[in-house]
């Protein structure tokens, strides 16, 4: 067994396959388990290899270079490159723009390769001497013209190459000083996102996910390394710490020098850095007071008040001749060239009494300050300190520790607690973590030239996009884990940002922030049903049974940013939509029969997704009970049972149907005798019945003799039967007095009939008779003698029946009249208008043995006026487009408007008003109408 230093794939399409000791080995991948063996002499120990262009293949070896050739199944040696100093070659890199390469040795750097024919040309890298002496582990070149060389224990190499060119642009070092795992690396890969892996030797692996972010740690060994501050300087720029600040190459990613400045600052910690236009660096101190250090050089003491909180510097701004600090005990304005103290201003003046953590100046030489409260404070040399309308409202008390404008005018205020305000005029905005800031305790903010608003953490930072509202964040465990500072961010003129913390710094190049992230890859991981986990496949039937417990894991991956995928899925036949996109990476179903598919979609944190979902069905089968061909099974033998059950029916329903017949056929004679008999004996009772009506009519007083002595007089009579409870009854005394009765007896048919006799015969013998002419009196009497009638024989109990009824008296010669009712009122036309005059509540007749009175009411009419009496038989008829009574209100109203016809006239008006009204409903009693006009 030996090792394997290359595999290669040659312009033929088939791998190559190089060992360390043994020959070249060549496969077709259409045919892999029929390898050639390429035979090779002599036998070298192989470390690295490569094809040309040509097609000639590169060897490299503990001590030179091989220049061979393919032929045939032998591997022909055509020339040698020797210059490497017996260096053990372990990577050779075809460019991918020219016709060079690159070569990595162990120990004696890197080295530019040109051939020309069967030699080889070898230079160095002019200008980086370090690349000379790197133990060189591999090569590799990333999509975008970089290449990679890891190497044994000095980091990773990465070389920046101009467009379309092998010309070398610049050299980054990135070791474990720069936040990398360890200094041992093997191997580098690019995958498909363009992220970089590294594999180190005992370190486990790494993810770059970009290189836009860059982070140094500028001294070396126990030097400073908290960085409060970043300021370009001239060509370079300036990284302050607690103790001193360093001159930084960013090209070189080197510290050039430090400032140790204990013994200037009186031992006091260094807390503000400002640079001038002047290119002189100023220092804030913790209790000492205000240092500058001139371009020359030189560092003194500039201002320093004596006082401990005055002399705490938190920030420091320059505004022409006007230096402000912030101090714990406010803010001072400090002249730059008397030094003197010009203003101060302090909780005496309005102040919050917390100190002011940073001042934000503005064009017009106002400023800005960051302090404890809920409003944004503007200090104005000359006018003073403004307070904002607007309140910062959070659910901690409001510490303001950074301001910053973007190109809006907005001021962008960073708290400790309560997230960002974004800060109007008239009101604020908030960001916090549920807009997706990393945290709400914010130590700096930046609005960068893009808007882009930078707010730093503790452990790591937040870039929310101003254009599309979204919110990224960025943990600072690729820089040791580092807690950002306050006030230690900064954006260089050519748009880089500078993020200091207690580690280094973090550099950000936008320029390099171009990498197009493409969707996360829908990826399922297992498929668990029932407690026994299968791997993804498109498909699965199961067999039946009552509930599956389904659980699906998934992933969508995004080596990017794998934290800020987020899922969405939709199992078909079972949800309604698909679910809210979130970052659970698991779904747990309880299925029943039926089919199912389960589709997947996986988001990146820029809406990213795949065009089409991940998918795969379940499809459970059905119980056999619910199977269509069971169905069918049991519908044919119910069908079979019904037939069956139905012919077993209609034979005994033919035998029930011929005794039925024969039944029938006896009961029927028997019915038609019998009907027979009734039809006889109702034609008996019809017969009975209409002599009775004869009789009753023969009783009944002629309707001429009442013409006679009242010409306009009319009488309408509807029994509802063939005879009538309702009659009607006069009779004209001596010369003058003429009575007249409407009576409605109890009941109606014969029952009615038999009541109307006893009445008219009672009257006949008191008025007629016994020449009582009063109605009250004929009332008292005919009540007494209807009782007296109808309870002769107390045995079969007493009798209820009675009747209401009118009697009137009128003088024939003088219109007089006189009435008296009996439950039953009268209706008076005089003088064209109409009077309703209301009977005694009480009946004649009934049960009842108590005494009854009835009164008299007299009128003296006028020619032409008229007295009505009816029954209740019209005022109860049920009729009209409701079906309800028409009530004595309709008859009266009726009444009025027909008085002054004709008493013809107005029964035929009445009689056709009656019809109308009943209409198809049937008669409900007797009607009996009279009118009369004098």
């Amino acid at each position: 067994g030996t090792g394997i230093s290359s595999l290669l794939v040659g312009a033929d399409g088939k791998v190559y396959v190089i060992a360390q000791r043994k020959p070249v080995f060549r496969i077709d991948p259409e045919k892999p388990a029929e390898a050639e063996m390429i035979s090779f002499r002599p036998d070298p120990v192989i470390f690295s290899a490569a094809f040309t262009d040509s097609g000639q293949l590169l060897l490299g070896t503990q001590e030179n270079m091989m220049i061979c050739k393919i032929e045939g199944d032998s591997l022909v040696t055509k020339g040698t490159v020797e210059e490497f100093d017996y260096s053990r070659i372990m990577a050779i890199h075809r460019m991918k723009f020219g016709s060079g390469f690159i070569v990595g040795t162990d120990g004696n750097g890197l080295f530019r390769l040109r051939l020309a024919g069967d030699r080889g040309i070898l230079t160095r890298f002019s200008g980086y001497p370090e690349l000379e002496t790197l133990p060189v582990k591999s090569i590799i070149q990333d999509s975008r013209n970089n290449v990679w060389v890891p190497t044994a224990g000095t980091g990773v190499i990465k070389m920046q190459f101009m467009e379309n060119s092998d010309s070398l642009v610049s050299v980054l070092y990135l070791d474990k000083a720069s936040g990398l795992a360890g200094d041992n690396v093997m191997m580098v890969f690019e995958d498909a996102e363009e992220n970089i892996w590294l594999g180190f030797n005992g370190d486990g692996l790494s993810i770059l996910t970009t290189d836009s972010f860059e982070f140094y740690v500028p001294g070396t060994g126990n030097m400073p390394k908290n960085i409060i501050f970043s300021g370009e300087l001239g060509n370079d720029y300036i990284l302050g710490t607690p103790s001193g600040f360093y001159t930084y190459d960013l090209a070189l990613g080197k510290a050039k020098s430090f400032t140790s400045m204990p013994v200037q600052s009186g031992r006091y910690e260094i807390s503000a850095y400002y640079i001038d236009g002047n290119n002189n660096v100023w220092i804030g101190t913790k209790g000492s007071g205000l240092y500058m250090k001139s371009q020359a050089g030189e560092i003194s003491n500039f201002y320093k008040s004596g006082d401990t909180g005055a002399d705490y510097i938190s920030c420091i701004r320059i505004n022409g001749d006007n230096i402000w600090i912030t101090t714990l005990n406010g803010v001072y304005i400090i002249s730059r060239q008397t030094k003197a103290l010009k203003r101060t201003w302090n909780v005496n003046y309005g102040l919050p009494p917390k100190g002011v953590n940073q001042i934000l100046l503005e064009d017009d030489g106002s400023g800005y300050i960051a302090t404890e409260s809920d409003r944004l404070y503007r200090i104005d040399p000359d006018s003073g300190i403004f307070v904002s309308d607007a309140s910062m409202y959070g659910i901690l008390l409001n510490k303001v520790l950074g301001l910053t404008k973007d190109s809006k005018g907005i001021i962008w205020a960073a708290t400790h607690g309560n997230g960002v305000f974004e800060c109007f005029s008239d009101s604020v905005n908030t960001l916090t973590t549920a807009d997706g800031l990393m945290s709400n305790y914010t130590y700096g903010i930046l609005a960068d030239k893009e808007d882009n608003i930078w707010i730093t953490h503790e452990r790591g930072f937040s870039k929310y996009d101003q254009k599309t509202d979204i919110t990224k964040v960025y943990s600072t465990d690729f820089a040791n884990g580092g807690s950002c500072n306050e006030g230690g961010i900064y954006e260089s003129p050519d748009g880089k940002i500078f993020i200091g913390t207690s580690e280094g710094v973090i550099i950000y190049d936008r320029l390099k922030d171009q990498k197009d992230l493409g969707p996360p890859v829908n990826n399922i991981n297992s498929i668990t049903i029932n407690d026994v986990e299968y791997p993804y496949r498109e498909s699965f039937s199961l067999p039946y049974k009552k509930r599956y417990n389904v659980r699906v894991s998934f992933t969508g991956i995004n080596f990017s940013n794998p934290e800020k995928v987020y899922y969405s899925t939709y199992l078909e036949n079972y949800d309604d939509d698909w679910t809210e996109a979130s970052g659970s990476r698991e779904v747990i179903y309880n299925l029943r029969d039926g089919r199912y598919k389960f589709n997947l979609v996986s988001v990146n944190e820029d809406g990213l997704s795949q065009e089409n979902p991940l998918t795969f069905e379940i499809n459970i089968k059905k119980p056999v009970w619910r199977t269509w061909w069971f169905i069918l099974s049991l519908m044919a033998i119910a069908t079979g049972i019904v037939i069956m059950i139905i012919r077993e029916r209609e034979k005994a329903h033919k035998k029930i149907q011929e005794y039925l017949e024969t039944e029938l056929a006896a009961r029927t004679k028997v019915v038609m005798q019998q009907k027979t008999e009734l039809e006889a004996q109702n034609l008996e009772i019809t017969d009975s019945i209409n002599y009775a009506r004869r009789i009753q009519s023969n009783v009944l007083p002629d309707l001429k003799r009442l013409k006679e002595h009242f010409t306009d007089a009319f009488v309408m009579f509807y029994p509802r039967d063939i005879v009538s409870g309702d009659f009607y009854w006069f009779d004209k005394l001596d010369d003058d007095k003429f009575i007249l009765v409407c009576a409605d007896s109890t009941g109606h048919g014969v029952p009615g009939a038999f009541m109307s006799m006893i009445g008219s015969t009672l009257l006949q013998d008191i008025v007629s008779r016994q020449r009582i002419t009063k109605p009250s009196e004929i009332l008292t009497m005919l009540d007494k003698q209807i009782f007296s009638t109808l309870n002769q024989n107390l045995e079969v109990g007493v009798s209820n029946d009675g009747m209401d009824i009118i009697v009137c008296e009128f003088s024939l010669k003088n219109r007089y009249v006189r009435f008296a009712s009996a439950m039953r009122p009268v209706l008076l036309i005089m003088g064209g208008e109409s009077y309703y005059i209301k009977g005694n509540r009480a009946s004649v007749g009934g049960q009842t043995v108590m005494e009854k009175y009835f009164d008299d009411q007299e009128y003296y009419l006028n020619e032409g006026d008229s007295i009505y009496m009816f029954t209740d038989g019209l005022p109860d008829q049920f009729g009209g487009t409701e079906g309800k009574k028409m009530k004595i209100v309709r008859l009266r109203k009726f009444i009025e408007e027909i008085h002054h016809l004709t008493v013809d006239r107005q029964e035929e008006a009445l009689a056709k008003f009656y019809n109308d009204w009943k209409g198809d409903y049937e008669q409900v009693d007797d009607i009996l109408f009279m009118g009369v006009k004098v």
